[in-house]
């Protein structure tokens, strides 16, 4: 690690340097969703306390360009391991297809749908979901979320270690390559174009 990179580490730890010092390179930061995110949380502060305000299956949500959903995080009673967010995907639509260093528990809390799950240059893997289902994508492989209902949005709330990542300096959020972005600096857009898997197997057992 060069010297001024260090120094800016140490200097300005809410910088993308700062906060994500595993992607040093300009491939990995252009396809990085970290400065993104952290913006999205000064504009749109984590809950904090100890109970979250409102029910997760209907509380209004703002939006998050970055991941072609509405979203919320939250940062309660103090913790500084883990942290969660509850995320709307719209109608037949689908998120955005990312992986990300943190590990995450998902739980559906309304709808029905299904998650392509994959690592880099493996086959891709179905996970269907409906409400109260549980699930996890492994650490760094590729992940979408697909609602598959016409009608209804569907809501998940993912648990995550993203606070010792951080502490660690080994917080990643990678975009895949087949997502565009339109837009510059942390206010843009994403083409979420849609994972394909043939269907076979549901990744449960």
């Amino acid at each position: 690690m060069s010297e001024d990179i260090l120094r800016n580490v140490l200097d300005n730890d809410d910088s993308e340097y700062g906060q994500q010092i595993l992607a040093l390179d300009k491939a990995a930061r252009d396809a990085s969703e970290i400065t993104a995110r952290d913006a999205f949380n000064k504009a749109n502060p984590q809950q904090r306390g100890l109970v979250v305000d409102g029910n997760l299956k209907t509380k209004d949500l703002p939006y998050r360009a970055w991941r072609n959903n509405h979203g919320e995080f939250y940062k309660l009673a103090g913790n500084r391991n883990i942290q969660a967010h509850v995320s709307e995907i719209a109608p037949g639509g689908n998120t955005t297809r990312h992986r990300h260093t943190t590990e995450a528990y998902i739980y559906i809390v309304k709808g029905r749908g299904y998650s392509i799950v994959n690592y880099e240059g493996e086959p891709e893997r179905r996970i269907d979901w409906e409400e109260g289902t549980l699930f996890c994508p492994p650490v760094w492989a590729w992940h979408q979320h697909f609602n598959t209902d016409p009608e209804e949005p569907a809501r998940y709330l993912a648990v995550q270690d993203t606070g010792i990542k951080r502490h660690l300096r080994m917080h990643r959020i990678e975009r895949h390559p087949t997502q565009l972005t339109q837009g510059d600096g942390t206010d843009y857009t994403v083409q979420a174009a849609p994972a394909q898997a043939d269907g076979s197997g549901n990744g449960r057992g």
